[in-house]
């Protein structure tokens, strides 16, 4: 299945071919731990992920055609 991937900030790093948005193909029934491990982004690198436009954890299941958003946590005051 394909879902549409949105890395930002220094996320854009793990980019397949450095662009900031772009499809990838997942097995079916991929979560988005395994969306994190295709993409080479190591447990330590922390970041706020939203499916489908809403926020979702690791154990989320994906679906094809999906569009998740991947960026780094916001801190400020």
């Amino acid at each position: 299945m394909n879902v549409h991937v949105s890395l930002f900030a220094n996320l854009r790093d793990y980019s397949p071919a450095g662009e900031g948005s772009f499809d990838l193909r997942l097995a079916a029934g991929a979560t988005v731990a395994d969306l994190v491990a295709a993409l080479h982004i190591p447990p330590v690198v922390q970041a706020v992920v939203l499916v489908n436009g809403r926020r979702a954890d690791l154990d989320t299941v994906l679906n094809a055609g999906d569009s998740v958003t991947l960026f780094p946590p916001m801190e400020g005051g």
